[in-house]
């Protein structure tokens, strides 16, 4: 009977059916038949279902013959699929109810329905190769559309029609109260905004927590100062100034991990530097982690001050809705995202993953990912502890937007193997759930990115039909323009519903709630193209100041949206003036123009919000920061153009003969670069080898962000020396440094290369520049050597003398060696014990520092062997020095190796659990050399 199967009856009763359980799964007929438990069986529950499936189906094939007036035997016929997909459905989802199912069918059968009539379609219509090639890239764009909007309804219908909990509700102990390190990461955030949160913090009741704030690169001091005083002499906080430091917020906190949290912490909290936290917070939630397989808690977060502005209620409406259907949703499967605040992180399990990335914009979330990938489990819990400002500005709302965006991206780039259905790879423990949750997170960003591709498409079919042309790019005339319409009308109003549902919002709040999500839909689209064109993105920070409020500006923030809505407009005029008017195509530009237009309504809306006076505190704030900057570049005008001018000249005349990096890599005469001006260019790549060419393993290693500066002390000799700070993932290169620092030895010779892509020959990098020094000593060092390898390293290096300087391309000069894209070590440590053995023992989390040149070094890690916890706390409890302590570091099959071994180290500090999962955090110090 399926071979009499007429496509065009499948492609309208799948519509209908759509229809029919829309209707259903919005009104109070969704909690029908939720379970069937009478007897107790699951295939009681399917049967039953089944049939509710079926009669669903049967009432789509007759509301469809009288609609459409199609033959019933057609109908019928095309109903079988459509049943048997519901009955499928409903047999792999059994915590949803009948109603739920069937809607989540039928949207995905309507949605293939089309896109085989739209093949079948660009198959019989095509009458040119341009045509059907034209036809197959749309074929593809609607395939893509379809598994976006699908992951969107799978969170909407599983809200909607749950009947039942797929995950067991957690349970907290609350005898158990572990230490609790809060971290508040700030960048140029307003000193009273910080300081109020600093001060709620300060009053949370819980006897084990320390705060911890790091501003990390805020250069003016008037910012951060304040805080600092505030914090001076606090007994529970401790406040952190790093400038520059590299890695934006996830560098900031992997500091403050490594460096200036409690040893005593099992736990890791993050607050934003604008969230008040409620004083019950900890005691609330630190208490689930007695559950031993729990890798980290998500929150949710409220807002505050947007009481009594529309604008800012909409934005609080539309943020909402991500925490109670999304998140609630992934919960009942264990695929929690860490949202980067109001959370708390078992510290061994951040650790044992190498810490926050880097590399990543959005390194809370992308670390909940490794974390699940590795077996601990999260936890939603959807109680509000904490409430931050909501962004005041709509840039400040683009600029965020962007970021997550952006950071979904590089999140796909970095796991999408590993969220495959193929990959089985033993240290991948994501469930299939996970797996599909984690990939459909990302994918779903490209919804706005589609759209924009639809815009266009509907502007070139105007253009067609508007100039009389026969060539036809899609099927979408007529009444073929009804499905993919439909498809995106029902997602959105039942996206509305779900807001409703859960918030009980009214009917105008559920409207202005979607104009603020639709308004961003244009910097989204951007963000998916530039997180696919493009590895390395920039943390934006989202302000928590108005700015400078002009109806232009708000304008010009949105000219590409304006501009996109006028053209659908003027679409919508040339498609009416047509003599036969394709009214349901009209429709759907019209629904595509307005959609671009909430973005400057909203700008718009915003500039008027602004005014309102919960926002006079930011405001004041950014106004006093404007008058000082004027006032800073009055008293730099006071002196005459002239005088200033012969001024600096003569300073930094005098200046540069002293301490004036320039002299550390000086360019002879004939040299048509220098090292300054490659230093100063984005492009050129830096690499640095330790020994002669001809000596064993010696190849130059990348390194990032190099600095030079002159430095006030002098070698041995009365010469000035100059610093060389820069950062390095070579475990080979780290070793060689560590060796020197370990023995207080110089390197001998450092050579430093600079390569500029696109200078040599057929686009290759080309050496531009090679700067040897005879010399060089270890100032300080910091080295994280598990999970992703990295080291910050500071040199001393000669300022003119025994430097040989090479100009030019040099063929010669290599090897380069190349690091593999974020390679993953493996550490381990070999103990002498008083028999004379050497055993080897896995240990994570391993940092070596030395801050100074001839300091002690100092080595930490955490371990679960308790041979080498035993063997350390004897030494500690003998006041005895370690004798021998070997540490092997490898990473990949090319990533490198370290091996040092150490002489008489002292126990620093030691910290072991002995309850449930053994570990043990040890820090040592090397007493001799």
């Amino acid at each position: 009977m399926l071979l009499k199967l007429n496509l065009y009856d499948l492609f309208v009763l799948s519509f209908v059916q759509l229809v029919v359980s829309t209707v259903l799964v919005l009104s109070p007929a969704r909690e029908i038949g939720s379970r069937f438990r009478w007897t107790g069986s699951r295939i009681t529950e399917v049967v039953v279902g089944s049939v509710g499936a079926i009669a669903i189906t049967a009432i789509a094939v007759e509301l469809t013959h009288l609609t459409w007036g199609l033959q019933i035997g057609g109908l019928e016929t095309a109903a079988y699929p459509l049943a048997l997909v519901s009955i499928v459905v409903i047999a792999l989802q059994p915590d949803r109810n009948v109603v739920g199912c069937v809607f989540y069918a039928s949207f995905g059968s309507a949605s293939l329905a089309f896109i085989v009539w739209a093949a079948y379609i660009a198959v019989v219509a095509t009458t040119s190769i341009l045509e059907t090639v034209t036809a197959s890239l749309v074929l593809i764009l609607d395939l893509a559309a379809f598994l976006v909007w699908m992951s969107n309804i799978n969170y909407q219908s599983d809200v909607l029609a749950r009947s039942g909990l797929g995950r067991p509700p957690a349970k907290a102990d609350p005898s158990y109260q572990p230490f609790v390190s809060l971290h508040i990461p700030a960048y140029t955030e307003p000193p009273e905004l910080l300081i109020q949160t600093i001060q709620a913090a300060e009053a949370i009741d819980y006897p084990n927590f320390e705060v911890v704030v790091i501003d990390n690169n805020t250069k003016d001091p008037a910012v951060w100062r304040p805080v600092e005083d505030y914090c001076r002499d606090r007994p529970r906080v401790k406040f952190v100034h790093v400038a520059p430091w590299p890695g934006y917020k996830a560098g900031a906190c992997n500091l403050v991990l490594r460096r200036y949290t409690d040893p005593r912490a099992e736990v890791i909290g993050l607050v934003d530097a604008d969230d008040l936290v409620q004083p019950y917070y900890l005691r609330e939630v630190a208490p689930y982690f007695s559950d031993p397989d729990l890798g980290f808690v998500q929150t949710f977060e409220g807002n505050r001050e947007f009481e009594g502005s529309p604008y800012y209620t909409a934005c609080v409406d539309s943020f909402q809705a991500f925490y109670l259907s999304v998140m609630s949703s992934r919960n009942e499967r264990n695929t929690v995202p860490f949202v980067g605040t109001m959370g708390l992180f078992r510290r061994s399990a951040l650790t044992a993953i190498g810490g926050w990335n880097e590399w990543c914009i959005c390194e809370d979330t992308e670390a909940s990912l490794r974390v699940t990938k590795a077996g601990w489990s999260g936890l939603y819990i959807p109680r509000c502890f904490g409430r931050g400002v909501v962004p005041p500005s709509f840039a400040g709302m683009l600029t965020q937007r962007h970021r997550w965006c952006f950071g979904a991206m590089q999140i796909l780039r970095l796991h999408w193997r590993s969220l495959m259905p193929w990959d089985r790879s033993p240290d991948n423990h994501l469930t299939s759930p996970q797996r599909r949750d984690y990939l459909m997170a990302s994918v779903g960003w490209f919804r706005d990115l589609l759209m924009l591709a639809f815009s266009l498409l509907l502007l070139a079919i105007t253009g067609l039909l508007a100039s009389g042309s026969g060539f036809a790019i899609a099927p979408l005339d007529g009444k073929l323009s009804l499905l993919p319409m439909s498809l995106i009308i029902i997602a959105t109003v039942c996206m509305m519903f779900t807001q409703r549902h859960w918030t009980t919002l009214s009917f105008r709040r559920a409207v202005l709630s979607l104009v603020i999500s639709l308004a961003v839909t244009w910097v989204i689209a951007r963000g998916c193209i530039e997180g696919a064109a493009r590895r390395d993105g920039v943390f934006l920070r989202t302000s928590k100041s108005g700015g400078h409020r002009t109806i232009l500006t708000a304008l010009k923030l949105t000219r590409w949206e304006t501009g996109l809505a006028v053209a659908l407009y003027i679409c919508v005029g040339l498609l009416a003036d047509l003599p036969h008017k394709p009214w349901l195509l009209i429709f759907l530009v019209f629904v595509q123009a307005t959609v671009y237009l909430c973005a400057p309504i909203t700008a718009v809306w915003n500039f008027r919000a602004q005014g309102a006076r919960s926002q006079a505190r930011q405001r004041g704030y950014a106004e006093r920061r404007l008058r000082a900057t004027r006032r800073r570049r009055a008293r730099s005008l006071v002196p005459r153009p002239a005088a200033a001018a012969v001024t600096a000249l003569c300073v930094g005349g005098v200046a540069s003969a002293f301490v004036a990096p320039a002299a550390l890599l000086h360019a002879t005469a004939t040299a048509r670069v220098s090292a300054q001006s490659l230093l100063g260019s984005a492009s050129t790549e830096v690499y640095l080898k330790v020994g002669s060419s001809g000596a064993a393993g010696s190849s130059y290693y990348p390194v990032s962000s190099m600095h030079l500066a002159g430095v006030a002390a002098r070698s041995a000799h009365g010469a000035q020396q100059v610093g060389l700070s820069f950062q390095t993932s070579s475990l080979v290169l780290l070793g060689e440094i560590l060796a020197a620092a370990s023995d207080g030895q110089h390197l001998s010779p450092v050579s430093l290369a600079f390569r500029k892509p696109g200078a040599g020959g057929g686009g290759q990098p080309a050496t531009e520049l090679v700067d040897t020094f005879a010399t060089a000593s270890v100032a300080s060092l910091s080295e994280q050597l598990s999970g992703t390898p990295t080291g910050s390293v500071s040199l001393l290096l000669p300022a003119a003398s025994d430097v040989t300087t090479s100009p030019g391309t040099l063929q010669d000069i290599g090897p380069f060696a190349a690091l593999p894209e974020a390679p993953t070590a493996a550490a381990q440590v070999t103990l002498t014990d008083t028999a004379g053995g050497t055993p080897s023992y896995p240990v994570t989390g391993v940092s070596l520092a030395q801050a100074a040149s001839g300091a002690p070094i100092s080595l930490s890690f955490a371990s679960a062997a308790l041979p080498l916890l035993g063997g350390i706390f004897h030494a500690q409890n003998a006041a005895t020095a370690i004798p021998v302590l070997t540490l092997s570091v490898r990473a990949g099959a090319n990533g490198g190796q370290l091996g040092h071994t150490f002489s008489r180290l002292s126990v620093s500090s030691f910290a072991e659990n002995l309850s449930g999962s053994v570990s043990g955090a040890v820090t040592l110090v090397a007493l001799s050399h």
